[in-house]
């Protein structure tokens, strides 16, 4: 799934209320910005290892913002089953 799907999609957006949406089996699939300290992220690796989910890291914070339809950048976005 390409990041252009986060404009069409219900998301959630931000490293916590992801991590949220991960642990409660809601997210489909998690896009983490390739340009975000590893260590903020800690929390929503070990959420998304443990569900078994990849995230793809490939979208900047400011091309996850702008995807989401976002007036701000995004460290994190999932889209929602």
């Amino acid at each position: 799934m390409s990041v252009e799907r986060l404009r069409t999609a219900r998301t959630v957006a931000g490293i916590h209320q992801v991590c949220r949406a991960v642990q409660s089996g809601a997210a489909e699939m998690v896009f983490i910005a390739s340009d975000v300290d590893a260590k903020v992220l800690r929390e929503l690796l070990a959420a998304c290892g443990d569900a078994g989910m990849i995230p793809d890291r490939t979208a900047t914070k400011a091309q996850l913002g702008e995807a989401a339809r976002l007036d701000v950048s995004a460290a994190a976005v999932a889209t929602l089953r």
